[in-house]
């Protein structure tokens, strides 16, 4: 774990940029002769246990590799708001579609200072610079942009490795932790967790001892993997002690849906709409305080006093959702 928080630099050369006509008509078009072809190949890939063609062209393609983690970040606001900053999150966006666009239009038209993303920050091979610059570039510009890794981070777009190339300012952490303002975000990389579990026991030891040594107000941990969710997606192994701990917010992805869960006084978020294809739900779990399907946005907190500001918001810019975590519900760490 750093000693020294590292201050985040901007690039300007991953600014939202658009391309040429050309190019966005192959995109689109080789992605819809893709979505065609693919699932011709099927009975072959099962007969000869192929995951994908591209496994045969680039070396390590689809592979879980083991990285470093536990960089500690100081990230950028953009404004001059940094007692009360307003940040955007978003997960599953990375699909190249036009709600995608219209979320990160959502997140910009609502005045986010600096987004967080819950993984899943691309599913095709059109890249990153199409799929996460040309939307967020603004923030990625100004060091204000921290993504996840979701498990299509992984297994797509050409593997992990374009996105340790893209994110260069993690130098190749895939867990860390980051303030913004009195807000300070614990990053894990579930998928890689799920599938080393000397990687897992890494993680939930590091956590452990950042959230401890944290001086921020308010906590947040980021889990692409949501340990609560109502597609019997569930990820039960993520459900830590973090009442005990004194985290106050899980953010998390992978269902593409809006999700508020309670338990132990820790409120867990489901905030898959951000751009892929929308999913419905499969049961009700004790514990849901909102839940909503089929809706494009993002999901938004600001820290005001003694209390932290949550809401989800529609494309639409309606607030569709709402709740307020009083500072005094902090738990007592064991």
């Amino acid at each position: 774990m750093s000693a020294t928080p590292r201050s985040v630099q901007g690039d300007p050369s991953k600014r939202a940029r658009r391309r040429p006509a050309l190019v966005r008509w192959w995109d689109r078009t080789s992605e819809k002769l893709r979505r065609l072809i693919k699932p011709l190949f099927k009975p072959l890939y099962r007969r000869f246990q192929i995951r994908s063609v591209i496994a045969w062209f680039v070396p390590g393609w689809g592979e879980v590799t083991k990285s470093k983690g536990g960089l500690s970040l100081v990230g950028n606001l953009i404004g001059d708001n940094t007692d009360s900053p307003l940040i955007g999150v978003v997960a599953d966006f990375g699909s190249g579609k036009p709600a995608a666009f219209d979320v990160s239009a959502l997140v910009e038209r609502q005045g986010a200072q600096a987004v967080v993303t819950a993984g899943d920050n691309i599913y095709f091979q059109t890249g990153y610079q199409a799929l996460v610059g040309d939307l967020y570039g603004k923030y990625l510009e100004a060091g204000a942009f921290f993504p996840a890794t979701g498990n299509h981070d992984y297994s797509e777009g050409r593997g992990i490795a374009l996105f340790d190339r893209y994110f260069d300012f993690l130098d190749g952490h895939r867990w860390y932790r980051v303030v913004l303002g009195p807000i300070e975000f614990f990053i894990l990389d579930s998928h890689q967790a799920l599938h080393h579990p000397e990687v897992f026991n890494a993680q939930y030891d590091w956590l452990e001892k950042a959230v401890a040594e944290s001086s921020a107000p308010w906590k947040a941990v980021v889990v692409h993997h949501p340990p609560h969710s109502a597609r019997s997606r569930s990820q039960k192994e993520f459900r830590f002690p973090y009442d005990q701990w004194g985290v106050h917010l899980v953010l998390s992805g992978h269902d593409h849906t809006m999700q508020h869960l309670e338990f132990d006084g820790v409120h867990y978020v489901v905030d898959g709409a951000g751009g892929g294809s929308l999913h419905k739900f499969e049961e009700i779990l004790e514990g849901t305080t909102f839940r909503r399907e089929g809706t494009y946005g993002a999901f938004f907190l600001q820290p005001q006093g003694d209390s932290l500001h949550c809401r989800f918001v529609s494309v639409d810019d309606e607030v569709v959702h709402s709740f307020e975590i009083p500072l005094r519900q902090t738990a007592v760490k064991a």
